[in-house]
């Protein structure tokens, strides 16, 4: 089977969906596929390269218009590079022009990550566009049934949409002997006060200031791995809350500090407090480590993966105290924090596994080669 990947950026560029995206390429090339991906460069040329078996055209790219990259040579994309099926992510305008110009026949996977959010005010000119890509979809895919529940364009097209949940590959999250003793010195920084992980850019939707505002009521730590312009913003939030030596961003940090993190800390929060977090793979990341969630009731795939009273809590978006009642109520109840652990690690591995995960887009590939398309 020969895949087309048509992606926003790859790998070394980070990001959920650039990580995703390395991990379908990679997972099909491993079940004998031949996979070619096609994304922006960050410069004027274009530059090929095999990546652990994976094709990856880096398509000559000038500047970037409204966060859209501006790249001629991608929208001809699906014309020039056979396959026997496309694989799109969606919000990207690139790709929904390529396949539109492309073969009207070739079966197109479409994965739809989330509802333009942050560039709302622009679906007057999108709109038309957004409608000819659902309409020409063999399926599309979603991560949760709330993406499908919550979106505006997707129950007009429900008889097409498929569930597969996001998969990450969990052994490198194990609990090594080099990670334990890290994890012990992590411990000894917090003094014996309780730890609370957040992992992501320091913006506003993530919601992180809620969390500094919750430390007023409770006897912990709030560290934050990742950085972004709100950091400032975030110390100076710290500050005035009188809580600032309780407070640790931690930067960018690499893969073995973060799993160190994720072992070493006692609950991990995700504050976020919009749609624009759409599902929260960092949930499943902690998840996967026996650590329970606290998250917040947003109209997104965020409650799917975080089970409330399952595998944490789940409290209403932008309010520190409702927060820090939720934190207050596990720290203070060891056997249920620990049960949450326990529930959550399986949730990860029984739901949210990479091998998961690829066997059913693998099956959703071997359907649409041979299906009737849903018009």
């Amino acid at each position: 089977m020969r895949i087309l990947e048509l992606g926003k950026f790859y790998p070394p560029y980070r990001g959920g969906m650039e990580t995703l995206l390395k991990s379908w390429a990679e997972g099909f090339v491993a079940r004998g596929a031949g996979v070619e991906c096609v994304v922006a460069n960050d410069r004027g040329r274009t530059q090929v390269s095999n990546i652990n078996g994976v094709s990856v055209r880096r398509l000559a790219t000038f500047g970037q218009i409204w966060s859209v990259s501006v790249c001629p040579s991608y929208l001809w994309s699906t014309r020039l590079r056979g396959a026997d099926v496309w694989h799109a992510h969606f919000p990207n305008p690139l790709a929904d022009v390529a396949v539109l110009l492309g073969s009207a026949v070739t079966p197109l996977v479409l994965h739809y990550h989330s509802d333009v959010v942050r560039q709302a005010g622009l679906m007057w000119l999108y709109r038309p566009l957004l409608q000819g890509v659902l309409r020409r979809a063999t399926r599309i895919v979603v991560a949760t049934p709330q993406h499908i529940d919550f979106s505006p364009w997707l129950p007009a097209w429900r008889e097409k949409c498929r569930v597969i949940p996001f998969g990450i590959d969990r052994r490198p999250l194990e609990l090594t002997p080099a990670v334990a003793a890290e994890v012990a010195r992590l411990r000894a920084v917090a003094k014996g006060r309780a730890i609370l992980l957040n992992i992501g850019r320091l913006v506003t939707y993530k919601g992180q200031r809620y969390l500094i505002e919750a430390l007023r009521e409770l006897n912990a730590e709030a560290w934050f791995a990742g950085d972004g312009p709100l950091r400032a913003d975030l110390e100076r939030v710290a500050s005035e809350a009188g809580v600032a030596e309780r407070v640790r961003f931690w930067g960018s940090v690499d893969e073995r500090l973060l799993v160190s993190l994720l072992h070493a800390c006692d609950l991990f929060v995700l504050p976020s407090t919009t749609s624009n977090e759409a599902f929260g793979l960092v949930q499943v990341e902690a998840m996967a480590c026996g650590k329970p969630v606290i998250s917040c009731a947003l109209r997104s795939g965020v409650p799917f993966v975080n089970q409330d009273q399952v595998t944490g809590l789940v409290v209403p978006p932008a309010d520190s105290t409702a927060l820090a009642s939720a934190i207050q109520e596990l720290l203070c109840d060891d056997a249920r924090r620990r049960s949450f652990g326990e529930a959550a690690k399986r949730r990860a591995q029984e739901e949210f596994d990479q091998t998961v995960m690829l066997d059913r887009y693998w099956a959703l590939f071997q359907e649409v080669r041979t299906s009737t398309p849903v018009s």
